[in-house]
């Protein structure tokens, strides 16, 4: 193996949470490179401008405003919002077997929004902007194809035969993380037995800038608003999470037929949905690494951990490890410390692994309530709806939770 050119910290994954961490990481004063397989120059293309529903990326985020204050502090934000995105201001949840309703209103918390919706290449594109003019070395178009380890030095090999090392390696590769496995990080994971169907749809109501979910006892289904450049209201993103055979069954349907099942399964809310991009289904699984951390090497992200979409938290969990390891690491710099330095490390798995817990934790009931069908769990699960949606403080506090607001 040829000597390594070496860094301070060497980050694998270009993607919103990964690329976000190198740019912070940077400002601080350390010596970063970001290895990305994509190449920069496609993450920077400038999409389209939106006029039908295949204009929009299908994945998109529901951005809290903890996530949008980290963006913020790393000068990201203003740029991100400059392409297309969509604040909401109300956020309808309710039970389709039920009576079961609760509404969340940023008004009630003194906020401008609950959080803002965005497409996914938007947030990786303004940040690659930044990291253009940052001190980042930034390592694209090239897939990692190897981890080493040599005396206390570590470090990655390249497919084009370079050597890379660090004194600390922080994998953002991915839930499949391939640096997690080589590292020999285990996780606890298991199948949910489900398919989330993701697209775009255009609807003959407007959103009202209003994040729609519905709850049944073989899924949820979410409408996020979106928001085109000249202000059309009528597009949402949806996320549909279905069992397997149901998700299979719906993916098989022609457009027409899944529209109609759509504005069913939506209770008509925002009236006929009247066209159906592109549609994409992926199997739901949860996983979570026991441990984040070993010797000079750290997971973010979904490599640490991934979680049901059904409330929409994978990526602000995703920016609260950035959040975490920022500080910790910002902390070690002051104090005269490595990166790899093992308290260092420690402090941040402690931050962040019973917060993430904590949440899956909270999905799983979340899911395993909705999917149940016996009338008292019905009656529990509609009459504690109702009696939140009538408590604002409490049920305030829970939305604040959920952005990251402190009341």
């Amino acid at each position: 193996m040829s000597d390594p050119k070496v860094f301070d910290i060497l980050v694998v994954g270009g993607g919103m949470v990964g690329s976000a961490l190198a740019l912070g990481l940077s400002r601080q004063g350390w010596r970063v490179a970001l290895v990305e397989g994509s190449e920069r120059k496609t993450l920077l293309e400038a999409p389209a401008v939106a006029a039908s529903v295949e204009d929009f990326e299908p994945r998109v985020s529901a951005i809290s405003v903890a996530s949008q204050r980290l963006l913020e502090a790393l000068g990201v934000w203003d740029v991100i919002v400059a392409g297309r995105h969509c604040p909401y201001q109300t956020m309808t949840v309710w039970d389709g077997d039920g009576t079961g309703r609760i509404q969340f209103e940023a008004a009630e918390l003194q906020a401008r929004s609950l959080g803002t919706i965005i497409e996914n290449r938007h947030i990786v594109r303004g940040l690659f902007s930044a990291l253009a003019d940052s001190d980042v070395e930034v390592i694209d178009g090239v897939k990692v194809t190897g981890w080493w380890q040599n005396h206390g030095q570590r470090g990655i090999e390249l497919e084009d035969g370079a050597t890379l090392g660090a004194d600390l390696v922080v994998a953002a590769d991915g839930a499949h993380s391939r640096l997690r496995q080589w590292v020999g990080l285990p996780t606890r994971e298991w199948d949910y037995d489900q398919q989330a169907i993701v697209c775009t749809v255009k609807t003959s109501q407007n959103h009202r800038f209003t994040a729609w979910q519905r709850f049944s006892p073989t899924g949820p289904l979410a409408f996020l608003p979106l928001l085109t450049e000249s202000g059309d209201e009528h597009f949402c993103s949806i996320v549909w999470s279905q069992d397997t055979d149901e998700a299979r069954r719906l993916m098989a349907l022609d457009d027409q037929a899944f529209a109609s099942e759509l504005e069913r399964a939506i209770e008509r809310e925002l009236g006929v949905v009247e066209s159906v991009s592109h549609r994409y289904a992926f199997p739901l699984r949860q996983r979570h690494a026991k441990d984040y951390i070993a010797a000079g090497f750290a997971l973010v992200g979904d490599a640490a951990h991934t979680i049901h979409p059904l409330a929409g938290q994978g990526a602000n969990l995703g920016y609260g490890d950035v959040r975490a390891m920022l500080d910790e690491l910002a902390r070690a710099r002051k104090a005269g410390l490595s990166a790899s330095n093992d308290l260092v490390l420690a402090r941040y798995q402690r931050r962040r692994k019973g917060e993430n817990l904590a949440m899956m934790a909270a999905m799983e009931g979340f899911k395993q309530l909705f999917a149940r069908d016996e009338l008292p769990l019905r009656w529990l699960r509609n009459t504690g709806m109702r009696w939140l949606n009538q408590l604002g403080p409490v049920k305030n506090r829970v939305a604040a939770e959920a952005m990251g607001l402190d009341l």
